[in-house]
């Protein structure tokens, strides 16, 4: 046990001593780190919105011969069921692209 101890310790330590020769991660404060994960979720948000709206204004085009908001508004789940997918389609690509 105390040979499997020490050699997760001195691995650690190698990682550790790594990383701090290379400059790896402690290179930015934290709140760079805090700032650029903000940045990417808004970026997130604004890609996911435009990708959405677009999504459904092409829908809406291919699909003249029924009113969808108004099939929505009457409680037809099929319909309400297609825009779902839709946009969940549309975030799963956001979310790869982003």
């Amino acid at each position: 046990m105390i040979k499997r101890m020490t050699a997760y310790v001195a691995t650690f330590l190698f990682m550790t001593s790594a990383v701090f020769a290379q400059g790896g991660m402690f290179t930015k404060s934290i709140w760079v780190r805090y700032g650029e994960g903000i940045g990417w979720a808004i970026a997130a948000s604004i890609g996911f919105s435009i990708g959405v709206a677009i999504a459904i204004k092409v829908f809406d085009w291919f699909s003249s011969d029924i009113d969808e908001w108004d099939e929505i508004k009457k409680g037809n789940w099929s319909v309400a069921l297609v825009f779902i997918a839709l946009i969940v389609m549309i975030g799963i690509l956001v979310h790869k692209v982003i």
